[in-house]
């Protein structure tokens, strides 16, 4: 599965929002950086109910997880 970044400023649940990288640069533990997950057929990434999930514990916790990265800007 590859990283996805989240374009500055964008919508953390909109997949066009993403851009697909190979190692996401992410600093703080405010807002929705990177997600890791699977790609669709054009490149974007499928955001799941349990990856929506821990978006939001990862968020709540202010704590980076294994496939959700947070950063100081949103």
């Amino acid at each position: 599965m590859p990283w996805f970044q989240l374009v500055a400023g964008g919508d953390p649940t909109d997949p066009n929002d993403y851009t697909l990288v190979t190692t996401p640069t992410c600093v703080g533990a405010a807002h929705i950086c990177a997600i890791y997950t699977s790609a669709d057929v054009n490149n974007k990434p499928i955001i799941t109910t349990p990856l929506r999930n821990e978006m939001v514990t990862a968020l709540n916790k202010k704590v980076s997880t294994a496939s959700v990265l947070l950063r100081d800007t949103p």
